[in-house]
C-alpha cells in the first residue's frame, strides 16, 4: 500500500459496496413506511447551535460535557456537530412554522442524518452514525404513542429482524420523575464506598441513569433499587395501563422493564427500547418515549410529542445476509447491438432490487459461466441469435439445483419476484 498523507480517524469509519446495500435497503423502507403514518420528511443540518443541546439535555449531561463535538467558528458563536436529532427536529419545527399542519396543532416529521459524538468506539458504537428519527408532535392522546410503536414493528418486519425484543417502562411526569430521582439518591448513598467515582458523579447529575448502569459489581445493588412505580402518579398510571391494554390487543408482546430509564432528561411517562442480544452491551437499537416538556424549553410553548430514534449502524450490523439483492450475470452471444441494446434496457427496467452484471463479450460460454461463478452471480441470463429470434432468455441457475430453461422475460419476472 502506498503511503497515506492521512488515515482514517479513530471511532470514523469507511462504508464500503457490501455495507451501502444495507443502508440503501434500510432507507427504502424508511420512505415506504413513514407515509403510511402520516409522516413527512425533513432534512435537519449537521451543525447547530451548541446551546440547542446544552439547554435540551442539559449542560451536565455526558453528551454535553465529554461528547459533543463542540467549537467556536469564525464568528465567534458556539456550534456543535448534532449528538442526536430531536431537538434539531423540534427546533426545525418552530423555526419553520411546522407545529401547525394544516391549521391544526400537530405534526408528524421523520429525519435520516448523521449524528456525531466523541464516545469510546466499540461494537456498534461509533463517533459518526447514522440515526433515523421519528417526532410526532401536538399530540397528548396515546394513539400517537401507539402509532410509534407500530411504525417501528412494521419497520423491523419489513427489514427482516425477528431476534429483537420490545421493552417499555412508565417514567410518569417531571414532578414524578424528580420525586424518584430523590428516592435514587438517598438509597444510592447507602452504598457510596462501593460506587466508583464516575458512578458518584453520575448519582449527583442524574441518579436515573445509574440503573442503566453495566457494571457487575453494582448489579445487586441496581436490582434492589427502588421501584419507579412507586412514585407514579394516578394519571400516568391509568395511561400506561391503557398503553399496554392496547398492545396486548394488538398482540404486540413487550416485557415491563421497571429499569428502563432514557439517558436524556426531557423524557416523561412512556419511554421503550427494542433490544438485540447479538451487540452485547450497545444491546439497544431503536428507543423512544414521550417529552412533553422539550417544546417549552426548545420553542416556549407547551406542546406534547413522542418520538423515536433508530441506530441504523447497529441495525446493519444485525442484518448479516439479509440482503435482499440478488446478482443477474448477462451473457450477450450475438453480434446485433441494437438487440442487445433492448434485452439490457428490459432487464434494467425490471422493478426488484438486483446487480446486473454484464460479462466480458468476445469469450467463450464457458469462460463466461465460470466468470459469473467467480461473481457469485445467482443467475447467468444467456441471449443469442437463437433466443433473440423466439423472443425468449436461457437461464442457467448458479447456486440453486435446477436445470436451465428457456423462458420468456414475462416467465423471468415472476422468478425474480420467487427471490
Amino acid at each position: 500500500m502506498a503511503d497515506l498523507i492521512s488515515k482514517r480517524i479513530r471511532g470514523f469509519r469507511d462504508i464500503l459496496p457490501e455495507e451501502s446495500k444495507k443502508f440503501l435497503l434500510i432507507e427504502n423502507v424508511i420512505h415506504r413506511i413513514c407515509p403510511l403514518f402520516d409522516t413527512h420528511q425533513v432534512k435537519i443540518p449537521a451543525l447547530e447551535s451548541a446551546n440547542l443541546f446544552n439547554r435540551s439535555i442539559g449542560e451536565t449531561s455526558d453528551i454535553v460535557t465529554k461528547e459533543m463535538y463542540s467549537f467556536k467558528d469564525k464568528n465567534d458563536d458556539m456550534v456543535c456537530m448534532i449528538p442526536e436529532g430531536t431537538a434539531s427536529c423540534m427546533r426545525l419545527a418552530f423555526e419553520n412554522n411546522l407545529i401547525y399542519d394544516r391549521g391544526i396543532k400537530k405534526n408528524r416529521l421523520y429525519y435520516y442524518a448523521p449524528m456525531f459524538r466523541h464516545e469510546r468506539p466499540q461494537k456498534g458504537r461509533y463517533r459518526q452514525f447514522t440515526q433515523f428519527g421519528v417526532e410526532f408532535i401536538g399530540d397528548k392522546t396515546i394513539s400517537d404513542d401507539i402509532d410509534l410503536i407500530l411504525m417501528s414493528c412494521k419497520f423491523f418486519a419489513e427489514i427482516g429482524l425477528t431476534d429483537i425484543s420490545l421493552h417499555i417502562n412508565n417514567l410518569g411526569s417531571n414532578d414524578d420523575r424528580e420525586k424518584y430521582a430523590s428516592k435514587l439518591q438517598e438509597y444510592f448513598n447507602r452504598y457510596s464506598k462501593s460506587l466508583s467515582d464516575n458512578q458518584k458523579n453520575t448519582l449527583i447529575k442524574n441518579p436515573l441513569r445509574l440503573l442503566d448502569n453495566k457494571d457487575n459489581a453494582i448489579r445487586e445493588i441496581i436490582e434492589n433499587a427502588p421501584n419507579i412505580k412507586d412514585s407514579l402518579n394516578n394519571d400516568s398510571i391509568d395511561r400506561f395501563e391503557q398503553i399496554t391494554d392496547t398492545l396486548n390487543k394488538l398482540n404486540i408482546k413487550f416485557t415491563l422493564d421497571n429499569k428502563l430509564v432514557r439517558g436524556l432528561d426531557y423524557y416523561n411517562d412512556l419511554v421503550f427500547e427494542w433490544k438485540t442480544r447479538q451487540l452485547g452491551t450497545q444491546d439497544a437499537i431503536c428507543a423512544g418515549g414521550r417529552y412533553d416538556g422539550l417544546a417549552k424549553i426548545i420553542g416556549g410553548l407547551d406542546i406534547p410529542a413522542v418520538g423515536l430514534a433508530i441506530g441504523v449502524d447497529r441495525v446493519v450490523e444485525l442484518l448479516a445476509c439479509k440482503n435482499k439483492e440478488i446478482t443477474i450475470g448477462l451473457s450477450l452471444l450475438t453480434s446485433s447491438l441494437s438487440d442487445c441494446s433492448k434485452i439490457i434496457t428490459q432487464l434494467r427496467e425490471i422493478d426488484y432490487a438486483y446487480r446486473l452484471i454484464k460479462m466480458e463479450s468476445g469469450k467463450s460460454l464457458t469462460k463466461q459461466i465460470k466468470s459469473a461463478v467467480k461473481q457469485e452471480c445467482d443467475i447467468l441470463v444467456i441471449v443469442g441469435d437463437e433466443e433473440i429470434s423466439n423472443n425468449t432468455l436461457t437461464v442457467k441457475y448458479l447456486k440453486d439445483n435446477k436445470n436451465d430453461e428457456s423462458i420468456s422475460i414475462d416467465k423471468f419476472l415472476n422468478i425474480l419476484e420467487e427471490y
